[in-house]
């Protein structure tokens, strides 16, 4: 008898998780009720090596600019990546009163309140910045009429909770210690992890292989020659200059620099791509400075685990931004 309720349950778990993940409602809803765990609470580097000694929860941080009278009269949109999109930053951490995120590889069409001051930020990862700028940068789409409603990514959505939905059974914290003692053999026996994350000399980070492997572009040890970052310049001027024309009244290139940059310069030979194009003699374009805040805290400001920066990181940059929109 305790065999045959035994598989019963077994039958309707099975069955009842195969219904979760064929409809979308019921999909959207579990993981929203916190039936499904993050991947992500550990950070994107412990997800991909699971090496315990590096696992640092991440958490929400607190803004220092949710205060009403703080608030300017101006619209902040910012194209940008995972560093600035929702979950990340929000409109309470900008002194705007309205703050609109664009990802890179979105498009929107907007319409300017001329009765505020516009402001657009261009913001990019290090690792990214060659890319972004390689062709001329038009993701916002100025309109003066009714811009067209935001296309819903629900394909991209489904598709991540269906990534989720596969982990389901092996992201539980039960099920990551196998995985960890797994990973602590292998890079004790072996001296490896997986490929797409390396160990910082120190021992105290986990980087990401974009970063560190001087093949890739992404690389902060790819080398740059003067003439690409020229191009880059140009393009970086020419986007400013387009949307300045459209509408905007200011225009902003904020570059964030890789983990690697900061914790680990020392493992190969850094190109110093940030540095060269915030003082290259044609930038035209006014820029955020978090290279001049994050090299005196470079070693407190990104999470052990994560590719992204701590609440220290954010709120650095956080200050620098909202520094320069309420001082004009």
């Amino acid at each position: 008898m305790f065999q045959k309720i035994t598989s019963y349950c077994l039958i309707f778990a099975v069955a009842g998780l195969w219904l979760v993940g064929c409809n979308r409602t019921l999909l959207r809803q579990a993981y929203e009720m916190g039936w499904f765990p993050d991947d992500y609470r550990y950070g994107d580097l412990y997800r991909m090596s699971n090496l315990g000694q590096f696992k640092e929860k991440t958490l929400p941080c607190a803004s220092k600019f949710s205060s009403p009278t703080t608030k300017k009269n101006l619209d902040l949109y910012l194209i940008g990546d995972s560093f600035t999109e929702a979950g990340r930053v929000s409109q309470d951490d900008f002194v705007a009163q309205r703050f609109s995120h664009t990802h890179w590889a979105d498009s929107l069409e907007i319409r300017l309140d001329t009765s505020k001051r516009n402001v657009l930020i261009l913001e990019t990862v290090e690792r990214h910045f060659r890319e972004h700028f390689a062709a001329p940068v038009r993701n916002l789409r100025v309109v003066s009429g009714l811009p067209k409603p935001y296309p819903k990514q629900e394909e991209g959505w489904y598709k991540e909770i269906e990534e989720r939905l596969t982990s389901f059974l092996f992201s539980r914290d039960a099920f990551l210690q196998f995985q960890e003692w797994k990973a602590a053999l292998n890079l004790r026996w072996f001296g490896r992890s997986t490929r797409d994350v390396s160990i910082s000399p120190d021992g105290q980070h986990l980087l990401f292989s974009w970063d560190t492997d001087s093949t890739r572009i992404t690389s902060s040890f790819n080398p740059m020659s003067d003439s690409e970052l020229d191009q880059l310049i140009a393009q970086v001027n020419q986007t400013k200059n387009y949307y300045l024309k459209v509408g905007f009244d200011e225009v902003y290139l904020a570059l964030i620099p890789n983990k690697t940059s900061m914790v680990a310069p020392e493992m190969g030979t850094y190109n110093h791509a940030i540095e060269r194009a915030q003082t290259h003699p044609a930038l035209k374009t006014p820029f955020i400075d978090s290279w001049r805040v994050f090299v005196p805290n470079r070693l407190q400001i990104y999470s052990r685990s994560d590719t992204h920066w701590n609440c220290k990181g954010q709120a650095l940059w956080l200050n620098e931004v909202n520094g320069i929109l309420g001082s004009r």
